[in-house]
């Protein structure tokens, strides 16, 4: 069993299907340049870290330039998210993940500011809490690490609130998972 594993999630690059929210200043094609440029940035960041090993987890497996560039890259998969809203999703990957490694931090694709310090210190306090988090500054989190993982952590969240990660910490806690937090980030959402 590995010791470190790193996880990226991401919505396959779809013009009309990704980044809709940017839509409102650029169009659908240029949005989706935005959505792969993020996706490569974020490869590129997890791979240079030298942490662990990287995996790539897709909402879609269909071929696409962008996504076999990554793989030629050093990145293993796509492996397919499981059904089901993000917190399903990131629970299937997380639980996938440490089946084959002690510690798994997994992160979007929207934080170009992920670096080997961050990444790092996400793995150091996992030596210490169940999770840790990454907050982003709308409310969410850009990063979430676990050593362990509790059925339902996930539930009762409305994704892409304002709340998120309260609501993320108050599952955790009923469920007896000590947390830890790291600096707050910012995403590119809008």
């Amino acid at each position: 069993m590995a010791r470190r594993l790193l996880q990226q999630m991401a919505r396959y690059p779809r013009p009309g299907r990704v980044k809709t929210r940017l839509q409102v200043a650029m169009s659908a094609a240029e949005a989706c340049a935005v959505h792969e440029e993020l996706l490569c940035l974020t490869t590129e960041a997890l791979l240079d870290a030298g942490l662990g090993p990287v995996e790539l987890w897709l909402d879609c497996l269909e071929p696409h330039p962008t996504v076999s560039g990554l793989i030629r890259s050093g990145v293993s998969g796509p492996y397919l998210q499981s059904p089901g809203d993000l917190g399903e999703r990131m629970y299937a990957a997380l639980a996938s993940g440490l089946s084959r490694a002690e510690q798994v931090v997994l992160v979007g694709s929207d934080c170009p500011l992920l670096t080997r310090d961050y990444l790092g210190r996400a793995f150091a306090a996992l030596e210490q809490a169940d999770v840790v988090f990454g907050p982003a500054e709308d409310g969410g989190y850009v990063l979430l690490g676990c050593r362990r993982l509790r059925p339902g952590m996930f539930e009762a969240v409305q994704w892409g609130s304002d709340s998120v990660l309260h609501r993320n910490i108050e599952a955790l806690e009923a469920r007896g998972l000590s947390h830890a937090s790291l600096d707050t980030l910012w995403d590119i959402d809008t």
